[in-house]
């Protein structure tokens, strides 16, 4: 099992190589060629890549270096900068493409109501963005540190902590009372505080080791 996920890995990082250079002679994004990549090999294509176990584990750990990246580019002091600006863009997008998305998914006739909430978790899908895929993008163009880039990672930041809110409380949306909900905020809102005071202490901890010299001169 352990020898086959590992071939299978080495198929998958050898497709994303040749996809990779072909796609910097043609100037396309890297990401659009490790999707390419992904699809050539896997059970849609080539199926060199087949087994169930093996296309879960490589994702999973595909999924865990993007998010590492995106821990190690996203300055959140930077960000905060722009934090009038940010949070006025952020709330335009989100609960804008939010009653859009609504209003088009009622048209379309998916029900919202009588517990059935199709509607409303589609609105909320196309009101959202892959934090993944844009950092990426955004990485790829070295546009992270512009401040178009610094408000598009604050939206994206915000965005995802409109996701983590609607995750805890989507349960309960069937039975909306303040008894039910409000543990599942107060949950939510302790998870991002330790989250960020964890954040604050790395960073703070990690600018003090740079700034050290041996003879404690800084």
């Amino acid at each position: 099992m352990e020898n086959h996920v590992v071939f299978d890995l080495a198929i998958c990082i050898v497709a994303a190589w040749i996809f990779g250079v072909i796609a910097q002679a043609l100037r396309q994004p890297l990401l659009l060629a490790y999707l390419i990549a992904g699809i050539t090999v896997g059970p849609v294509g080539l199926k060199l890549v087949s087994a169930r176990e093996s296309i879960e584990t490589i994702s999973a750990i595909g999924l865990i270096l993007l998010l590492f990246l995106i821990g190690l580019e996203i300055d959140l002091k930077k960000i905060m900068s722009t934090g009038r600006l940010i949070i006025i863009t952020a709330l335009a997008q989100i609960f804008g493409c939010f009653l859009l998305g609504l209003a088009f998914f009622r048209l379309a006739g998916f029900s919202l109501g009588d517990r059935r909430l199709d509607a409303l978790y589609l609105a909320v899908g196309v009101a959202l963005s892959s934090t993944v895929i844009i950092v990426k993008l955004l990485y790829e163009q070295r546009q992270l540190d512009t401040l178009q880039g610094r408000i598009t990672l604050g939206v994206l930041v915000l965005q995802d902590l409109v996701a983590i809110f609607f995750l805890a409380v989507q349960p309960n949306l069937t039975d909306p009372s303040l008894k039910v909900l409000l543990p599942s905020f107060g949950r939510v809102i302790i998870l991002i505080c330790i989250a960020f005071v964890a954040s604050r202490y790395a960073n703070d901890k990690g600018a003090k080791d740079v700034l050290w010299v041996p003879g404690g001169n800084r």
